[in-house]
């Protein structure tokens, strides 16, 4: 059975914007900016999910949370929170996490949670917990070494990991250098991105590529005979 909502957007993010083109079902920036990305986050977040399913099957409410740099207060991503609740989808993408609990920012949790919504927010691997992803309910993913694209991992602990790198768009072609790949990346190729916040994005476009009937890709399909992922995240 679908997860998807014919009445809701299908994904929440909120994140540094969009490519160029990418069709938004609802957007909200409080700074009045355009949805286009200027940092390179929610692009290399939306190129992550994009190696699971077409983007052009999701109806996406976007919420730019970051325009100058990748920070946020507990106000700010409460904001965001309360935008995404106001038509709930079915899935909320949360990229980053504050060190505190805050109230308002957990009331609005609670209330998308209430209308139904999945909540996947970005939890480090080693540390003190974050919020959202520590708070119950919220699915929290950690990215780790050695996971390559492809079904996410539940370990004793109860949390979910990943593979930590970004993907990259594909060409035209379909041929693109990914940064799980083994040997040296061509010349001109931007540095790696990786972290929980892209964890976040390979086990929820793997999970999205399950509910909206897409078949989900294997390690081996993306990348055969490769290595195991660097650092984590």
């Amino acid at each position: 059975m679908s997860l998807i909502s014919a009445l809701s957007p299908t994904l929440g993010v909120i994140d540094s914007g969009v490519p160029p083109g990418t069709a938004l079902a609802r957007f909200h920036s409080p700074s009045g900016a355009d949805p286009g990305d200027r940092l390179g986050h929610g692009r290399a977040v939306l190129a992550t999910l994009g190696h699971y399913l077409p983007l052009t099957r999701l109806d996406i409410a976007l919420y730019k949370l970051f325009e100058e740099r990748l920070t946020a207060n507990a106000d700010s991503l409460a904001a965001a929170f309360e935008w995404q609740a106001e038509v709930p989808p079915a899935w909320v993408l949360c990229s980053l996490g504050l060190t505190r609990p805050d109230a308002r920012l957990q009331a609005a949790v609670q209330r998308l949670q209430a209308a139904g919504t999945c909540i996947v927010a970005a939890s480090p691997r080693f540390g003190a917990p974050v919020y959202p992803a520590a708070w119950p309910g919220v699915i929290a993913v950690s990215g780790a070494a050695g996971l390559m694209p492809g079904p996410p991992q539940r370990d004793r602990d109860g949390r979910w990991y990943a593979c930590v790198w970004a993907g990259r768009g594909h060409s035209e072609e379909g041929q693109v250098w990914q940064p799980w790949q083994v040997g040296a990346p061509p010349l001109g190729t931007p540095p790696s991105l990786g972290g929980s916040s892209f964890a976040v994005a390979h086990a929820l476009g793997y999970w999205l590529a399950e509910s909206t009937g897409e078949e989900a890709v294997t390690p081996e399909e993306w990348s055969a005979g490769s290595g195991s992922v660097g650092q984590s995240g």
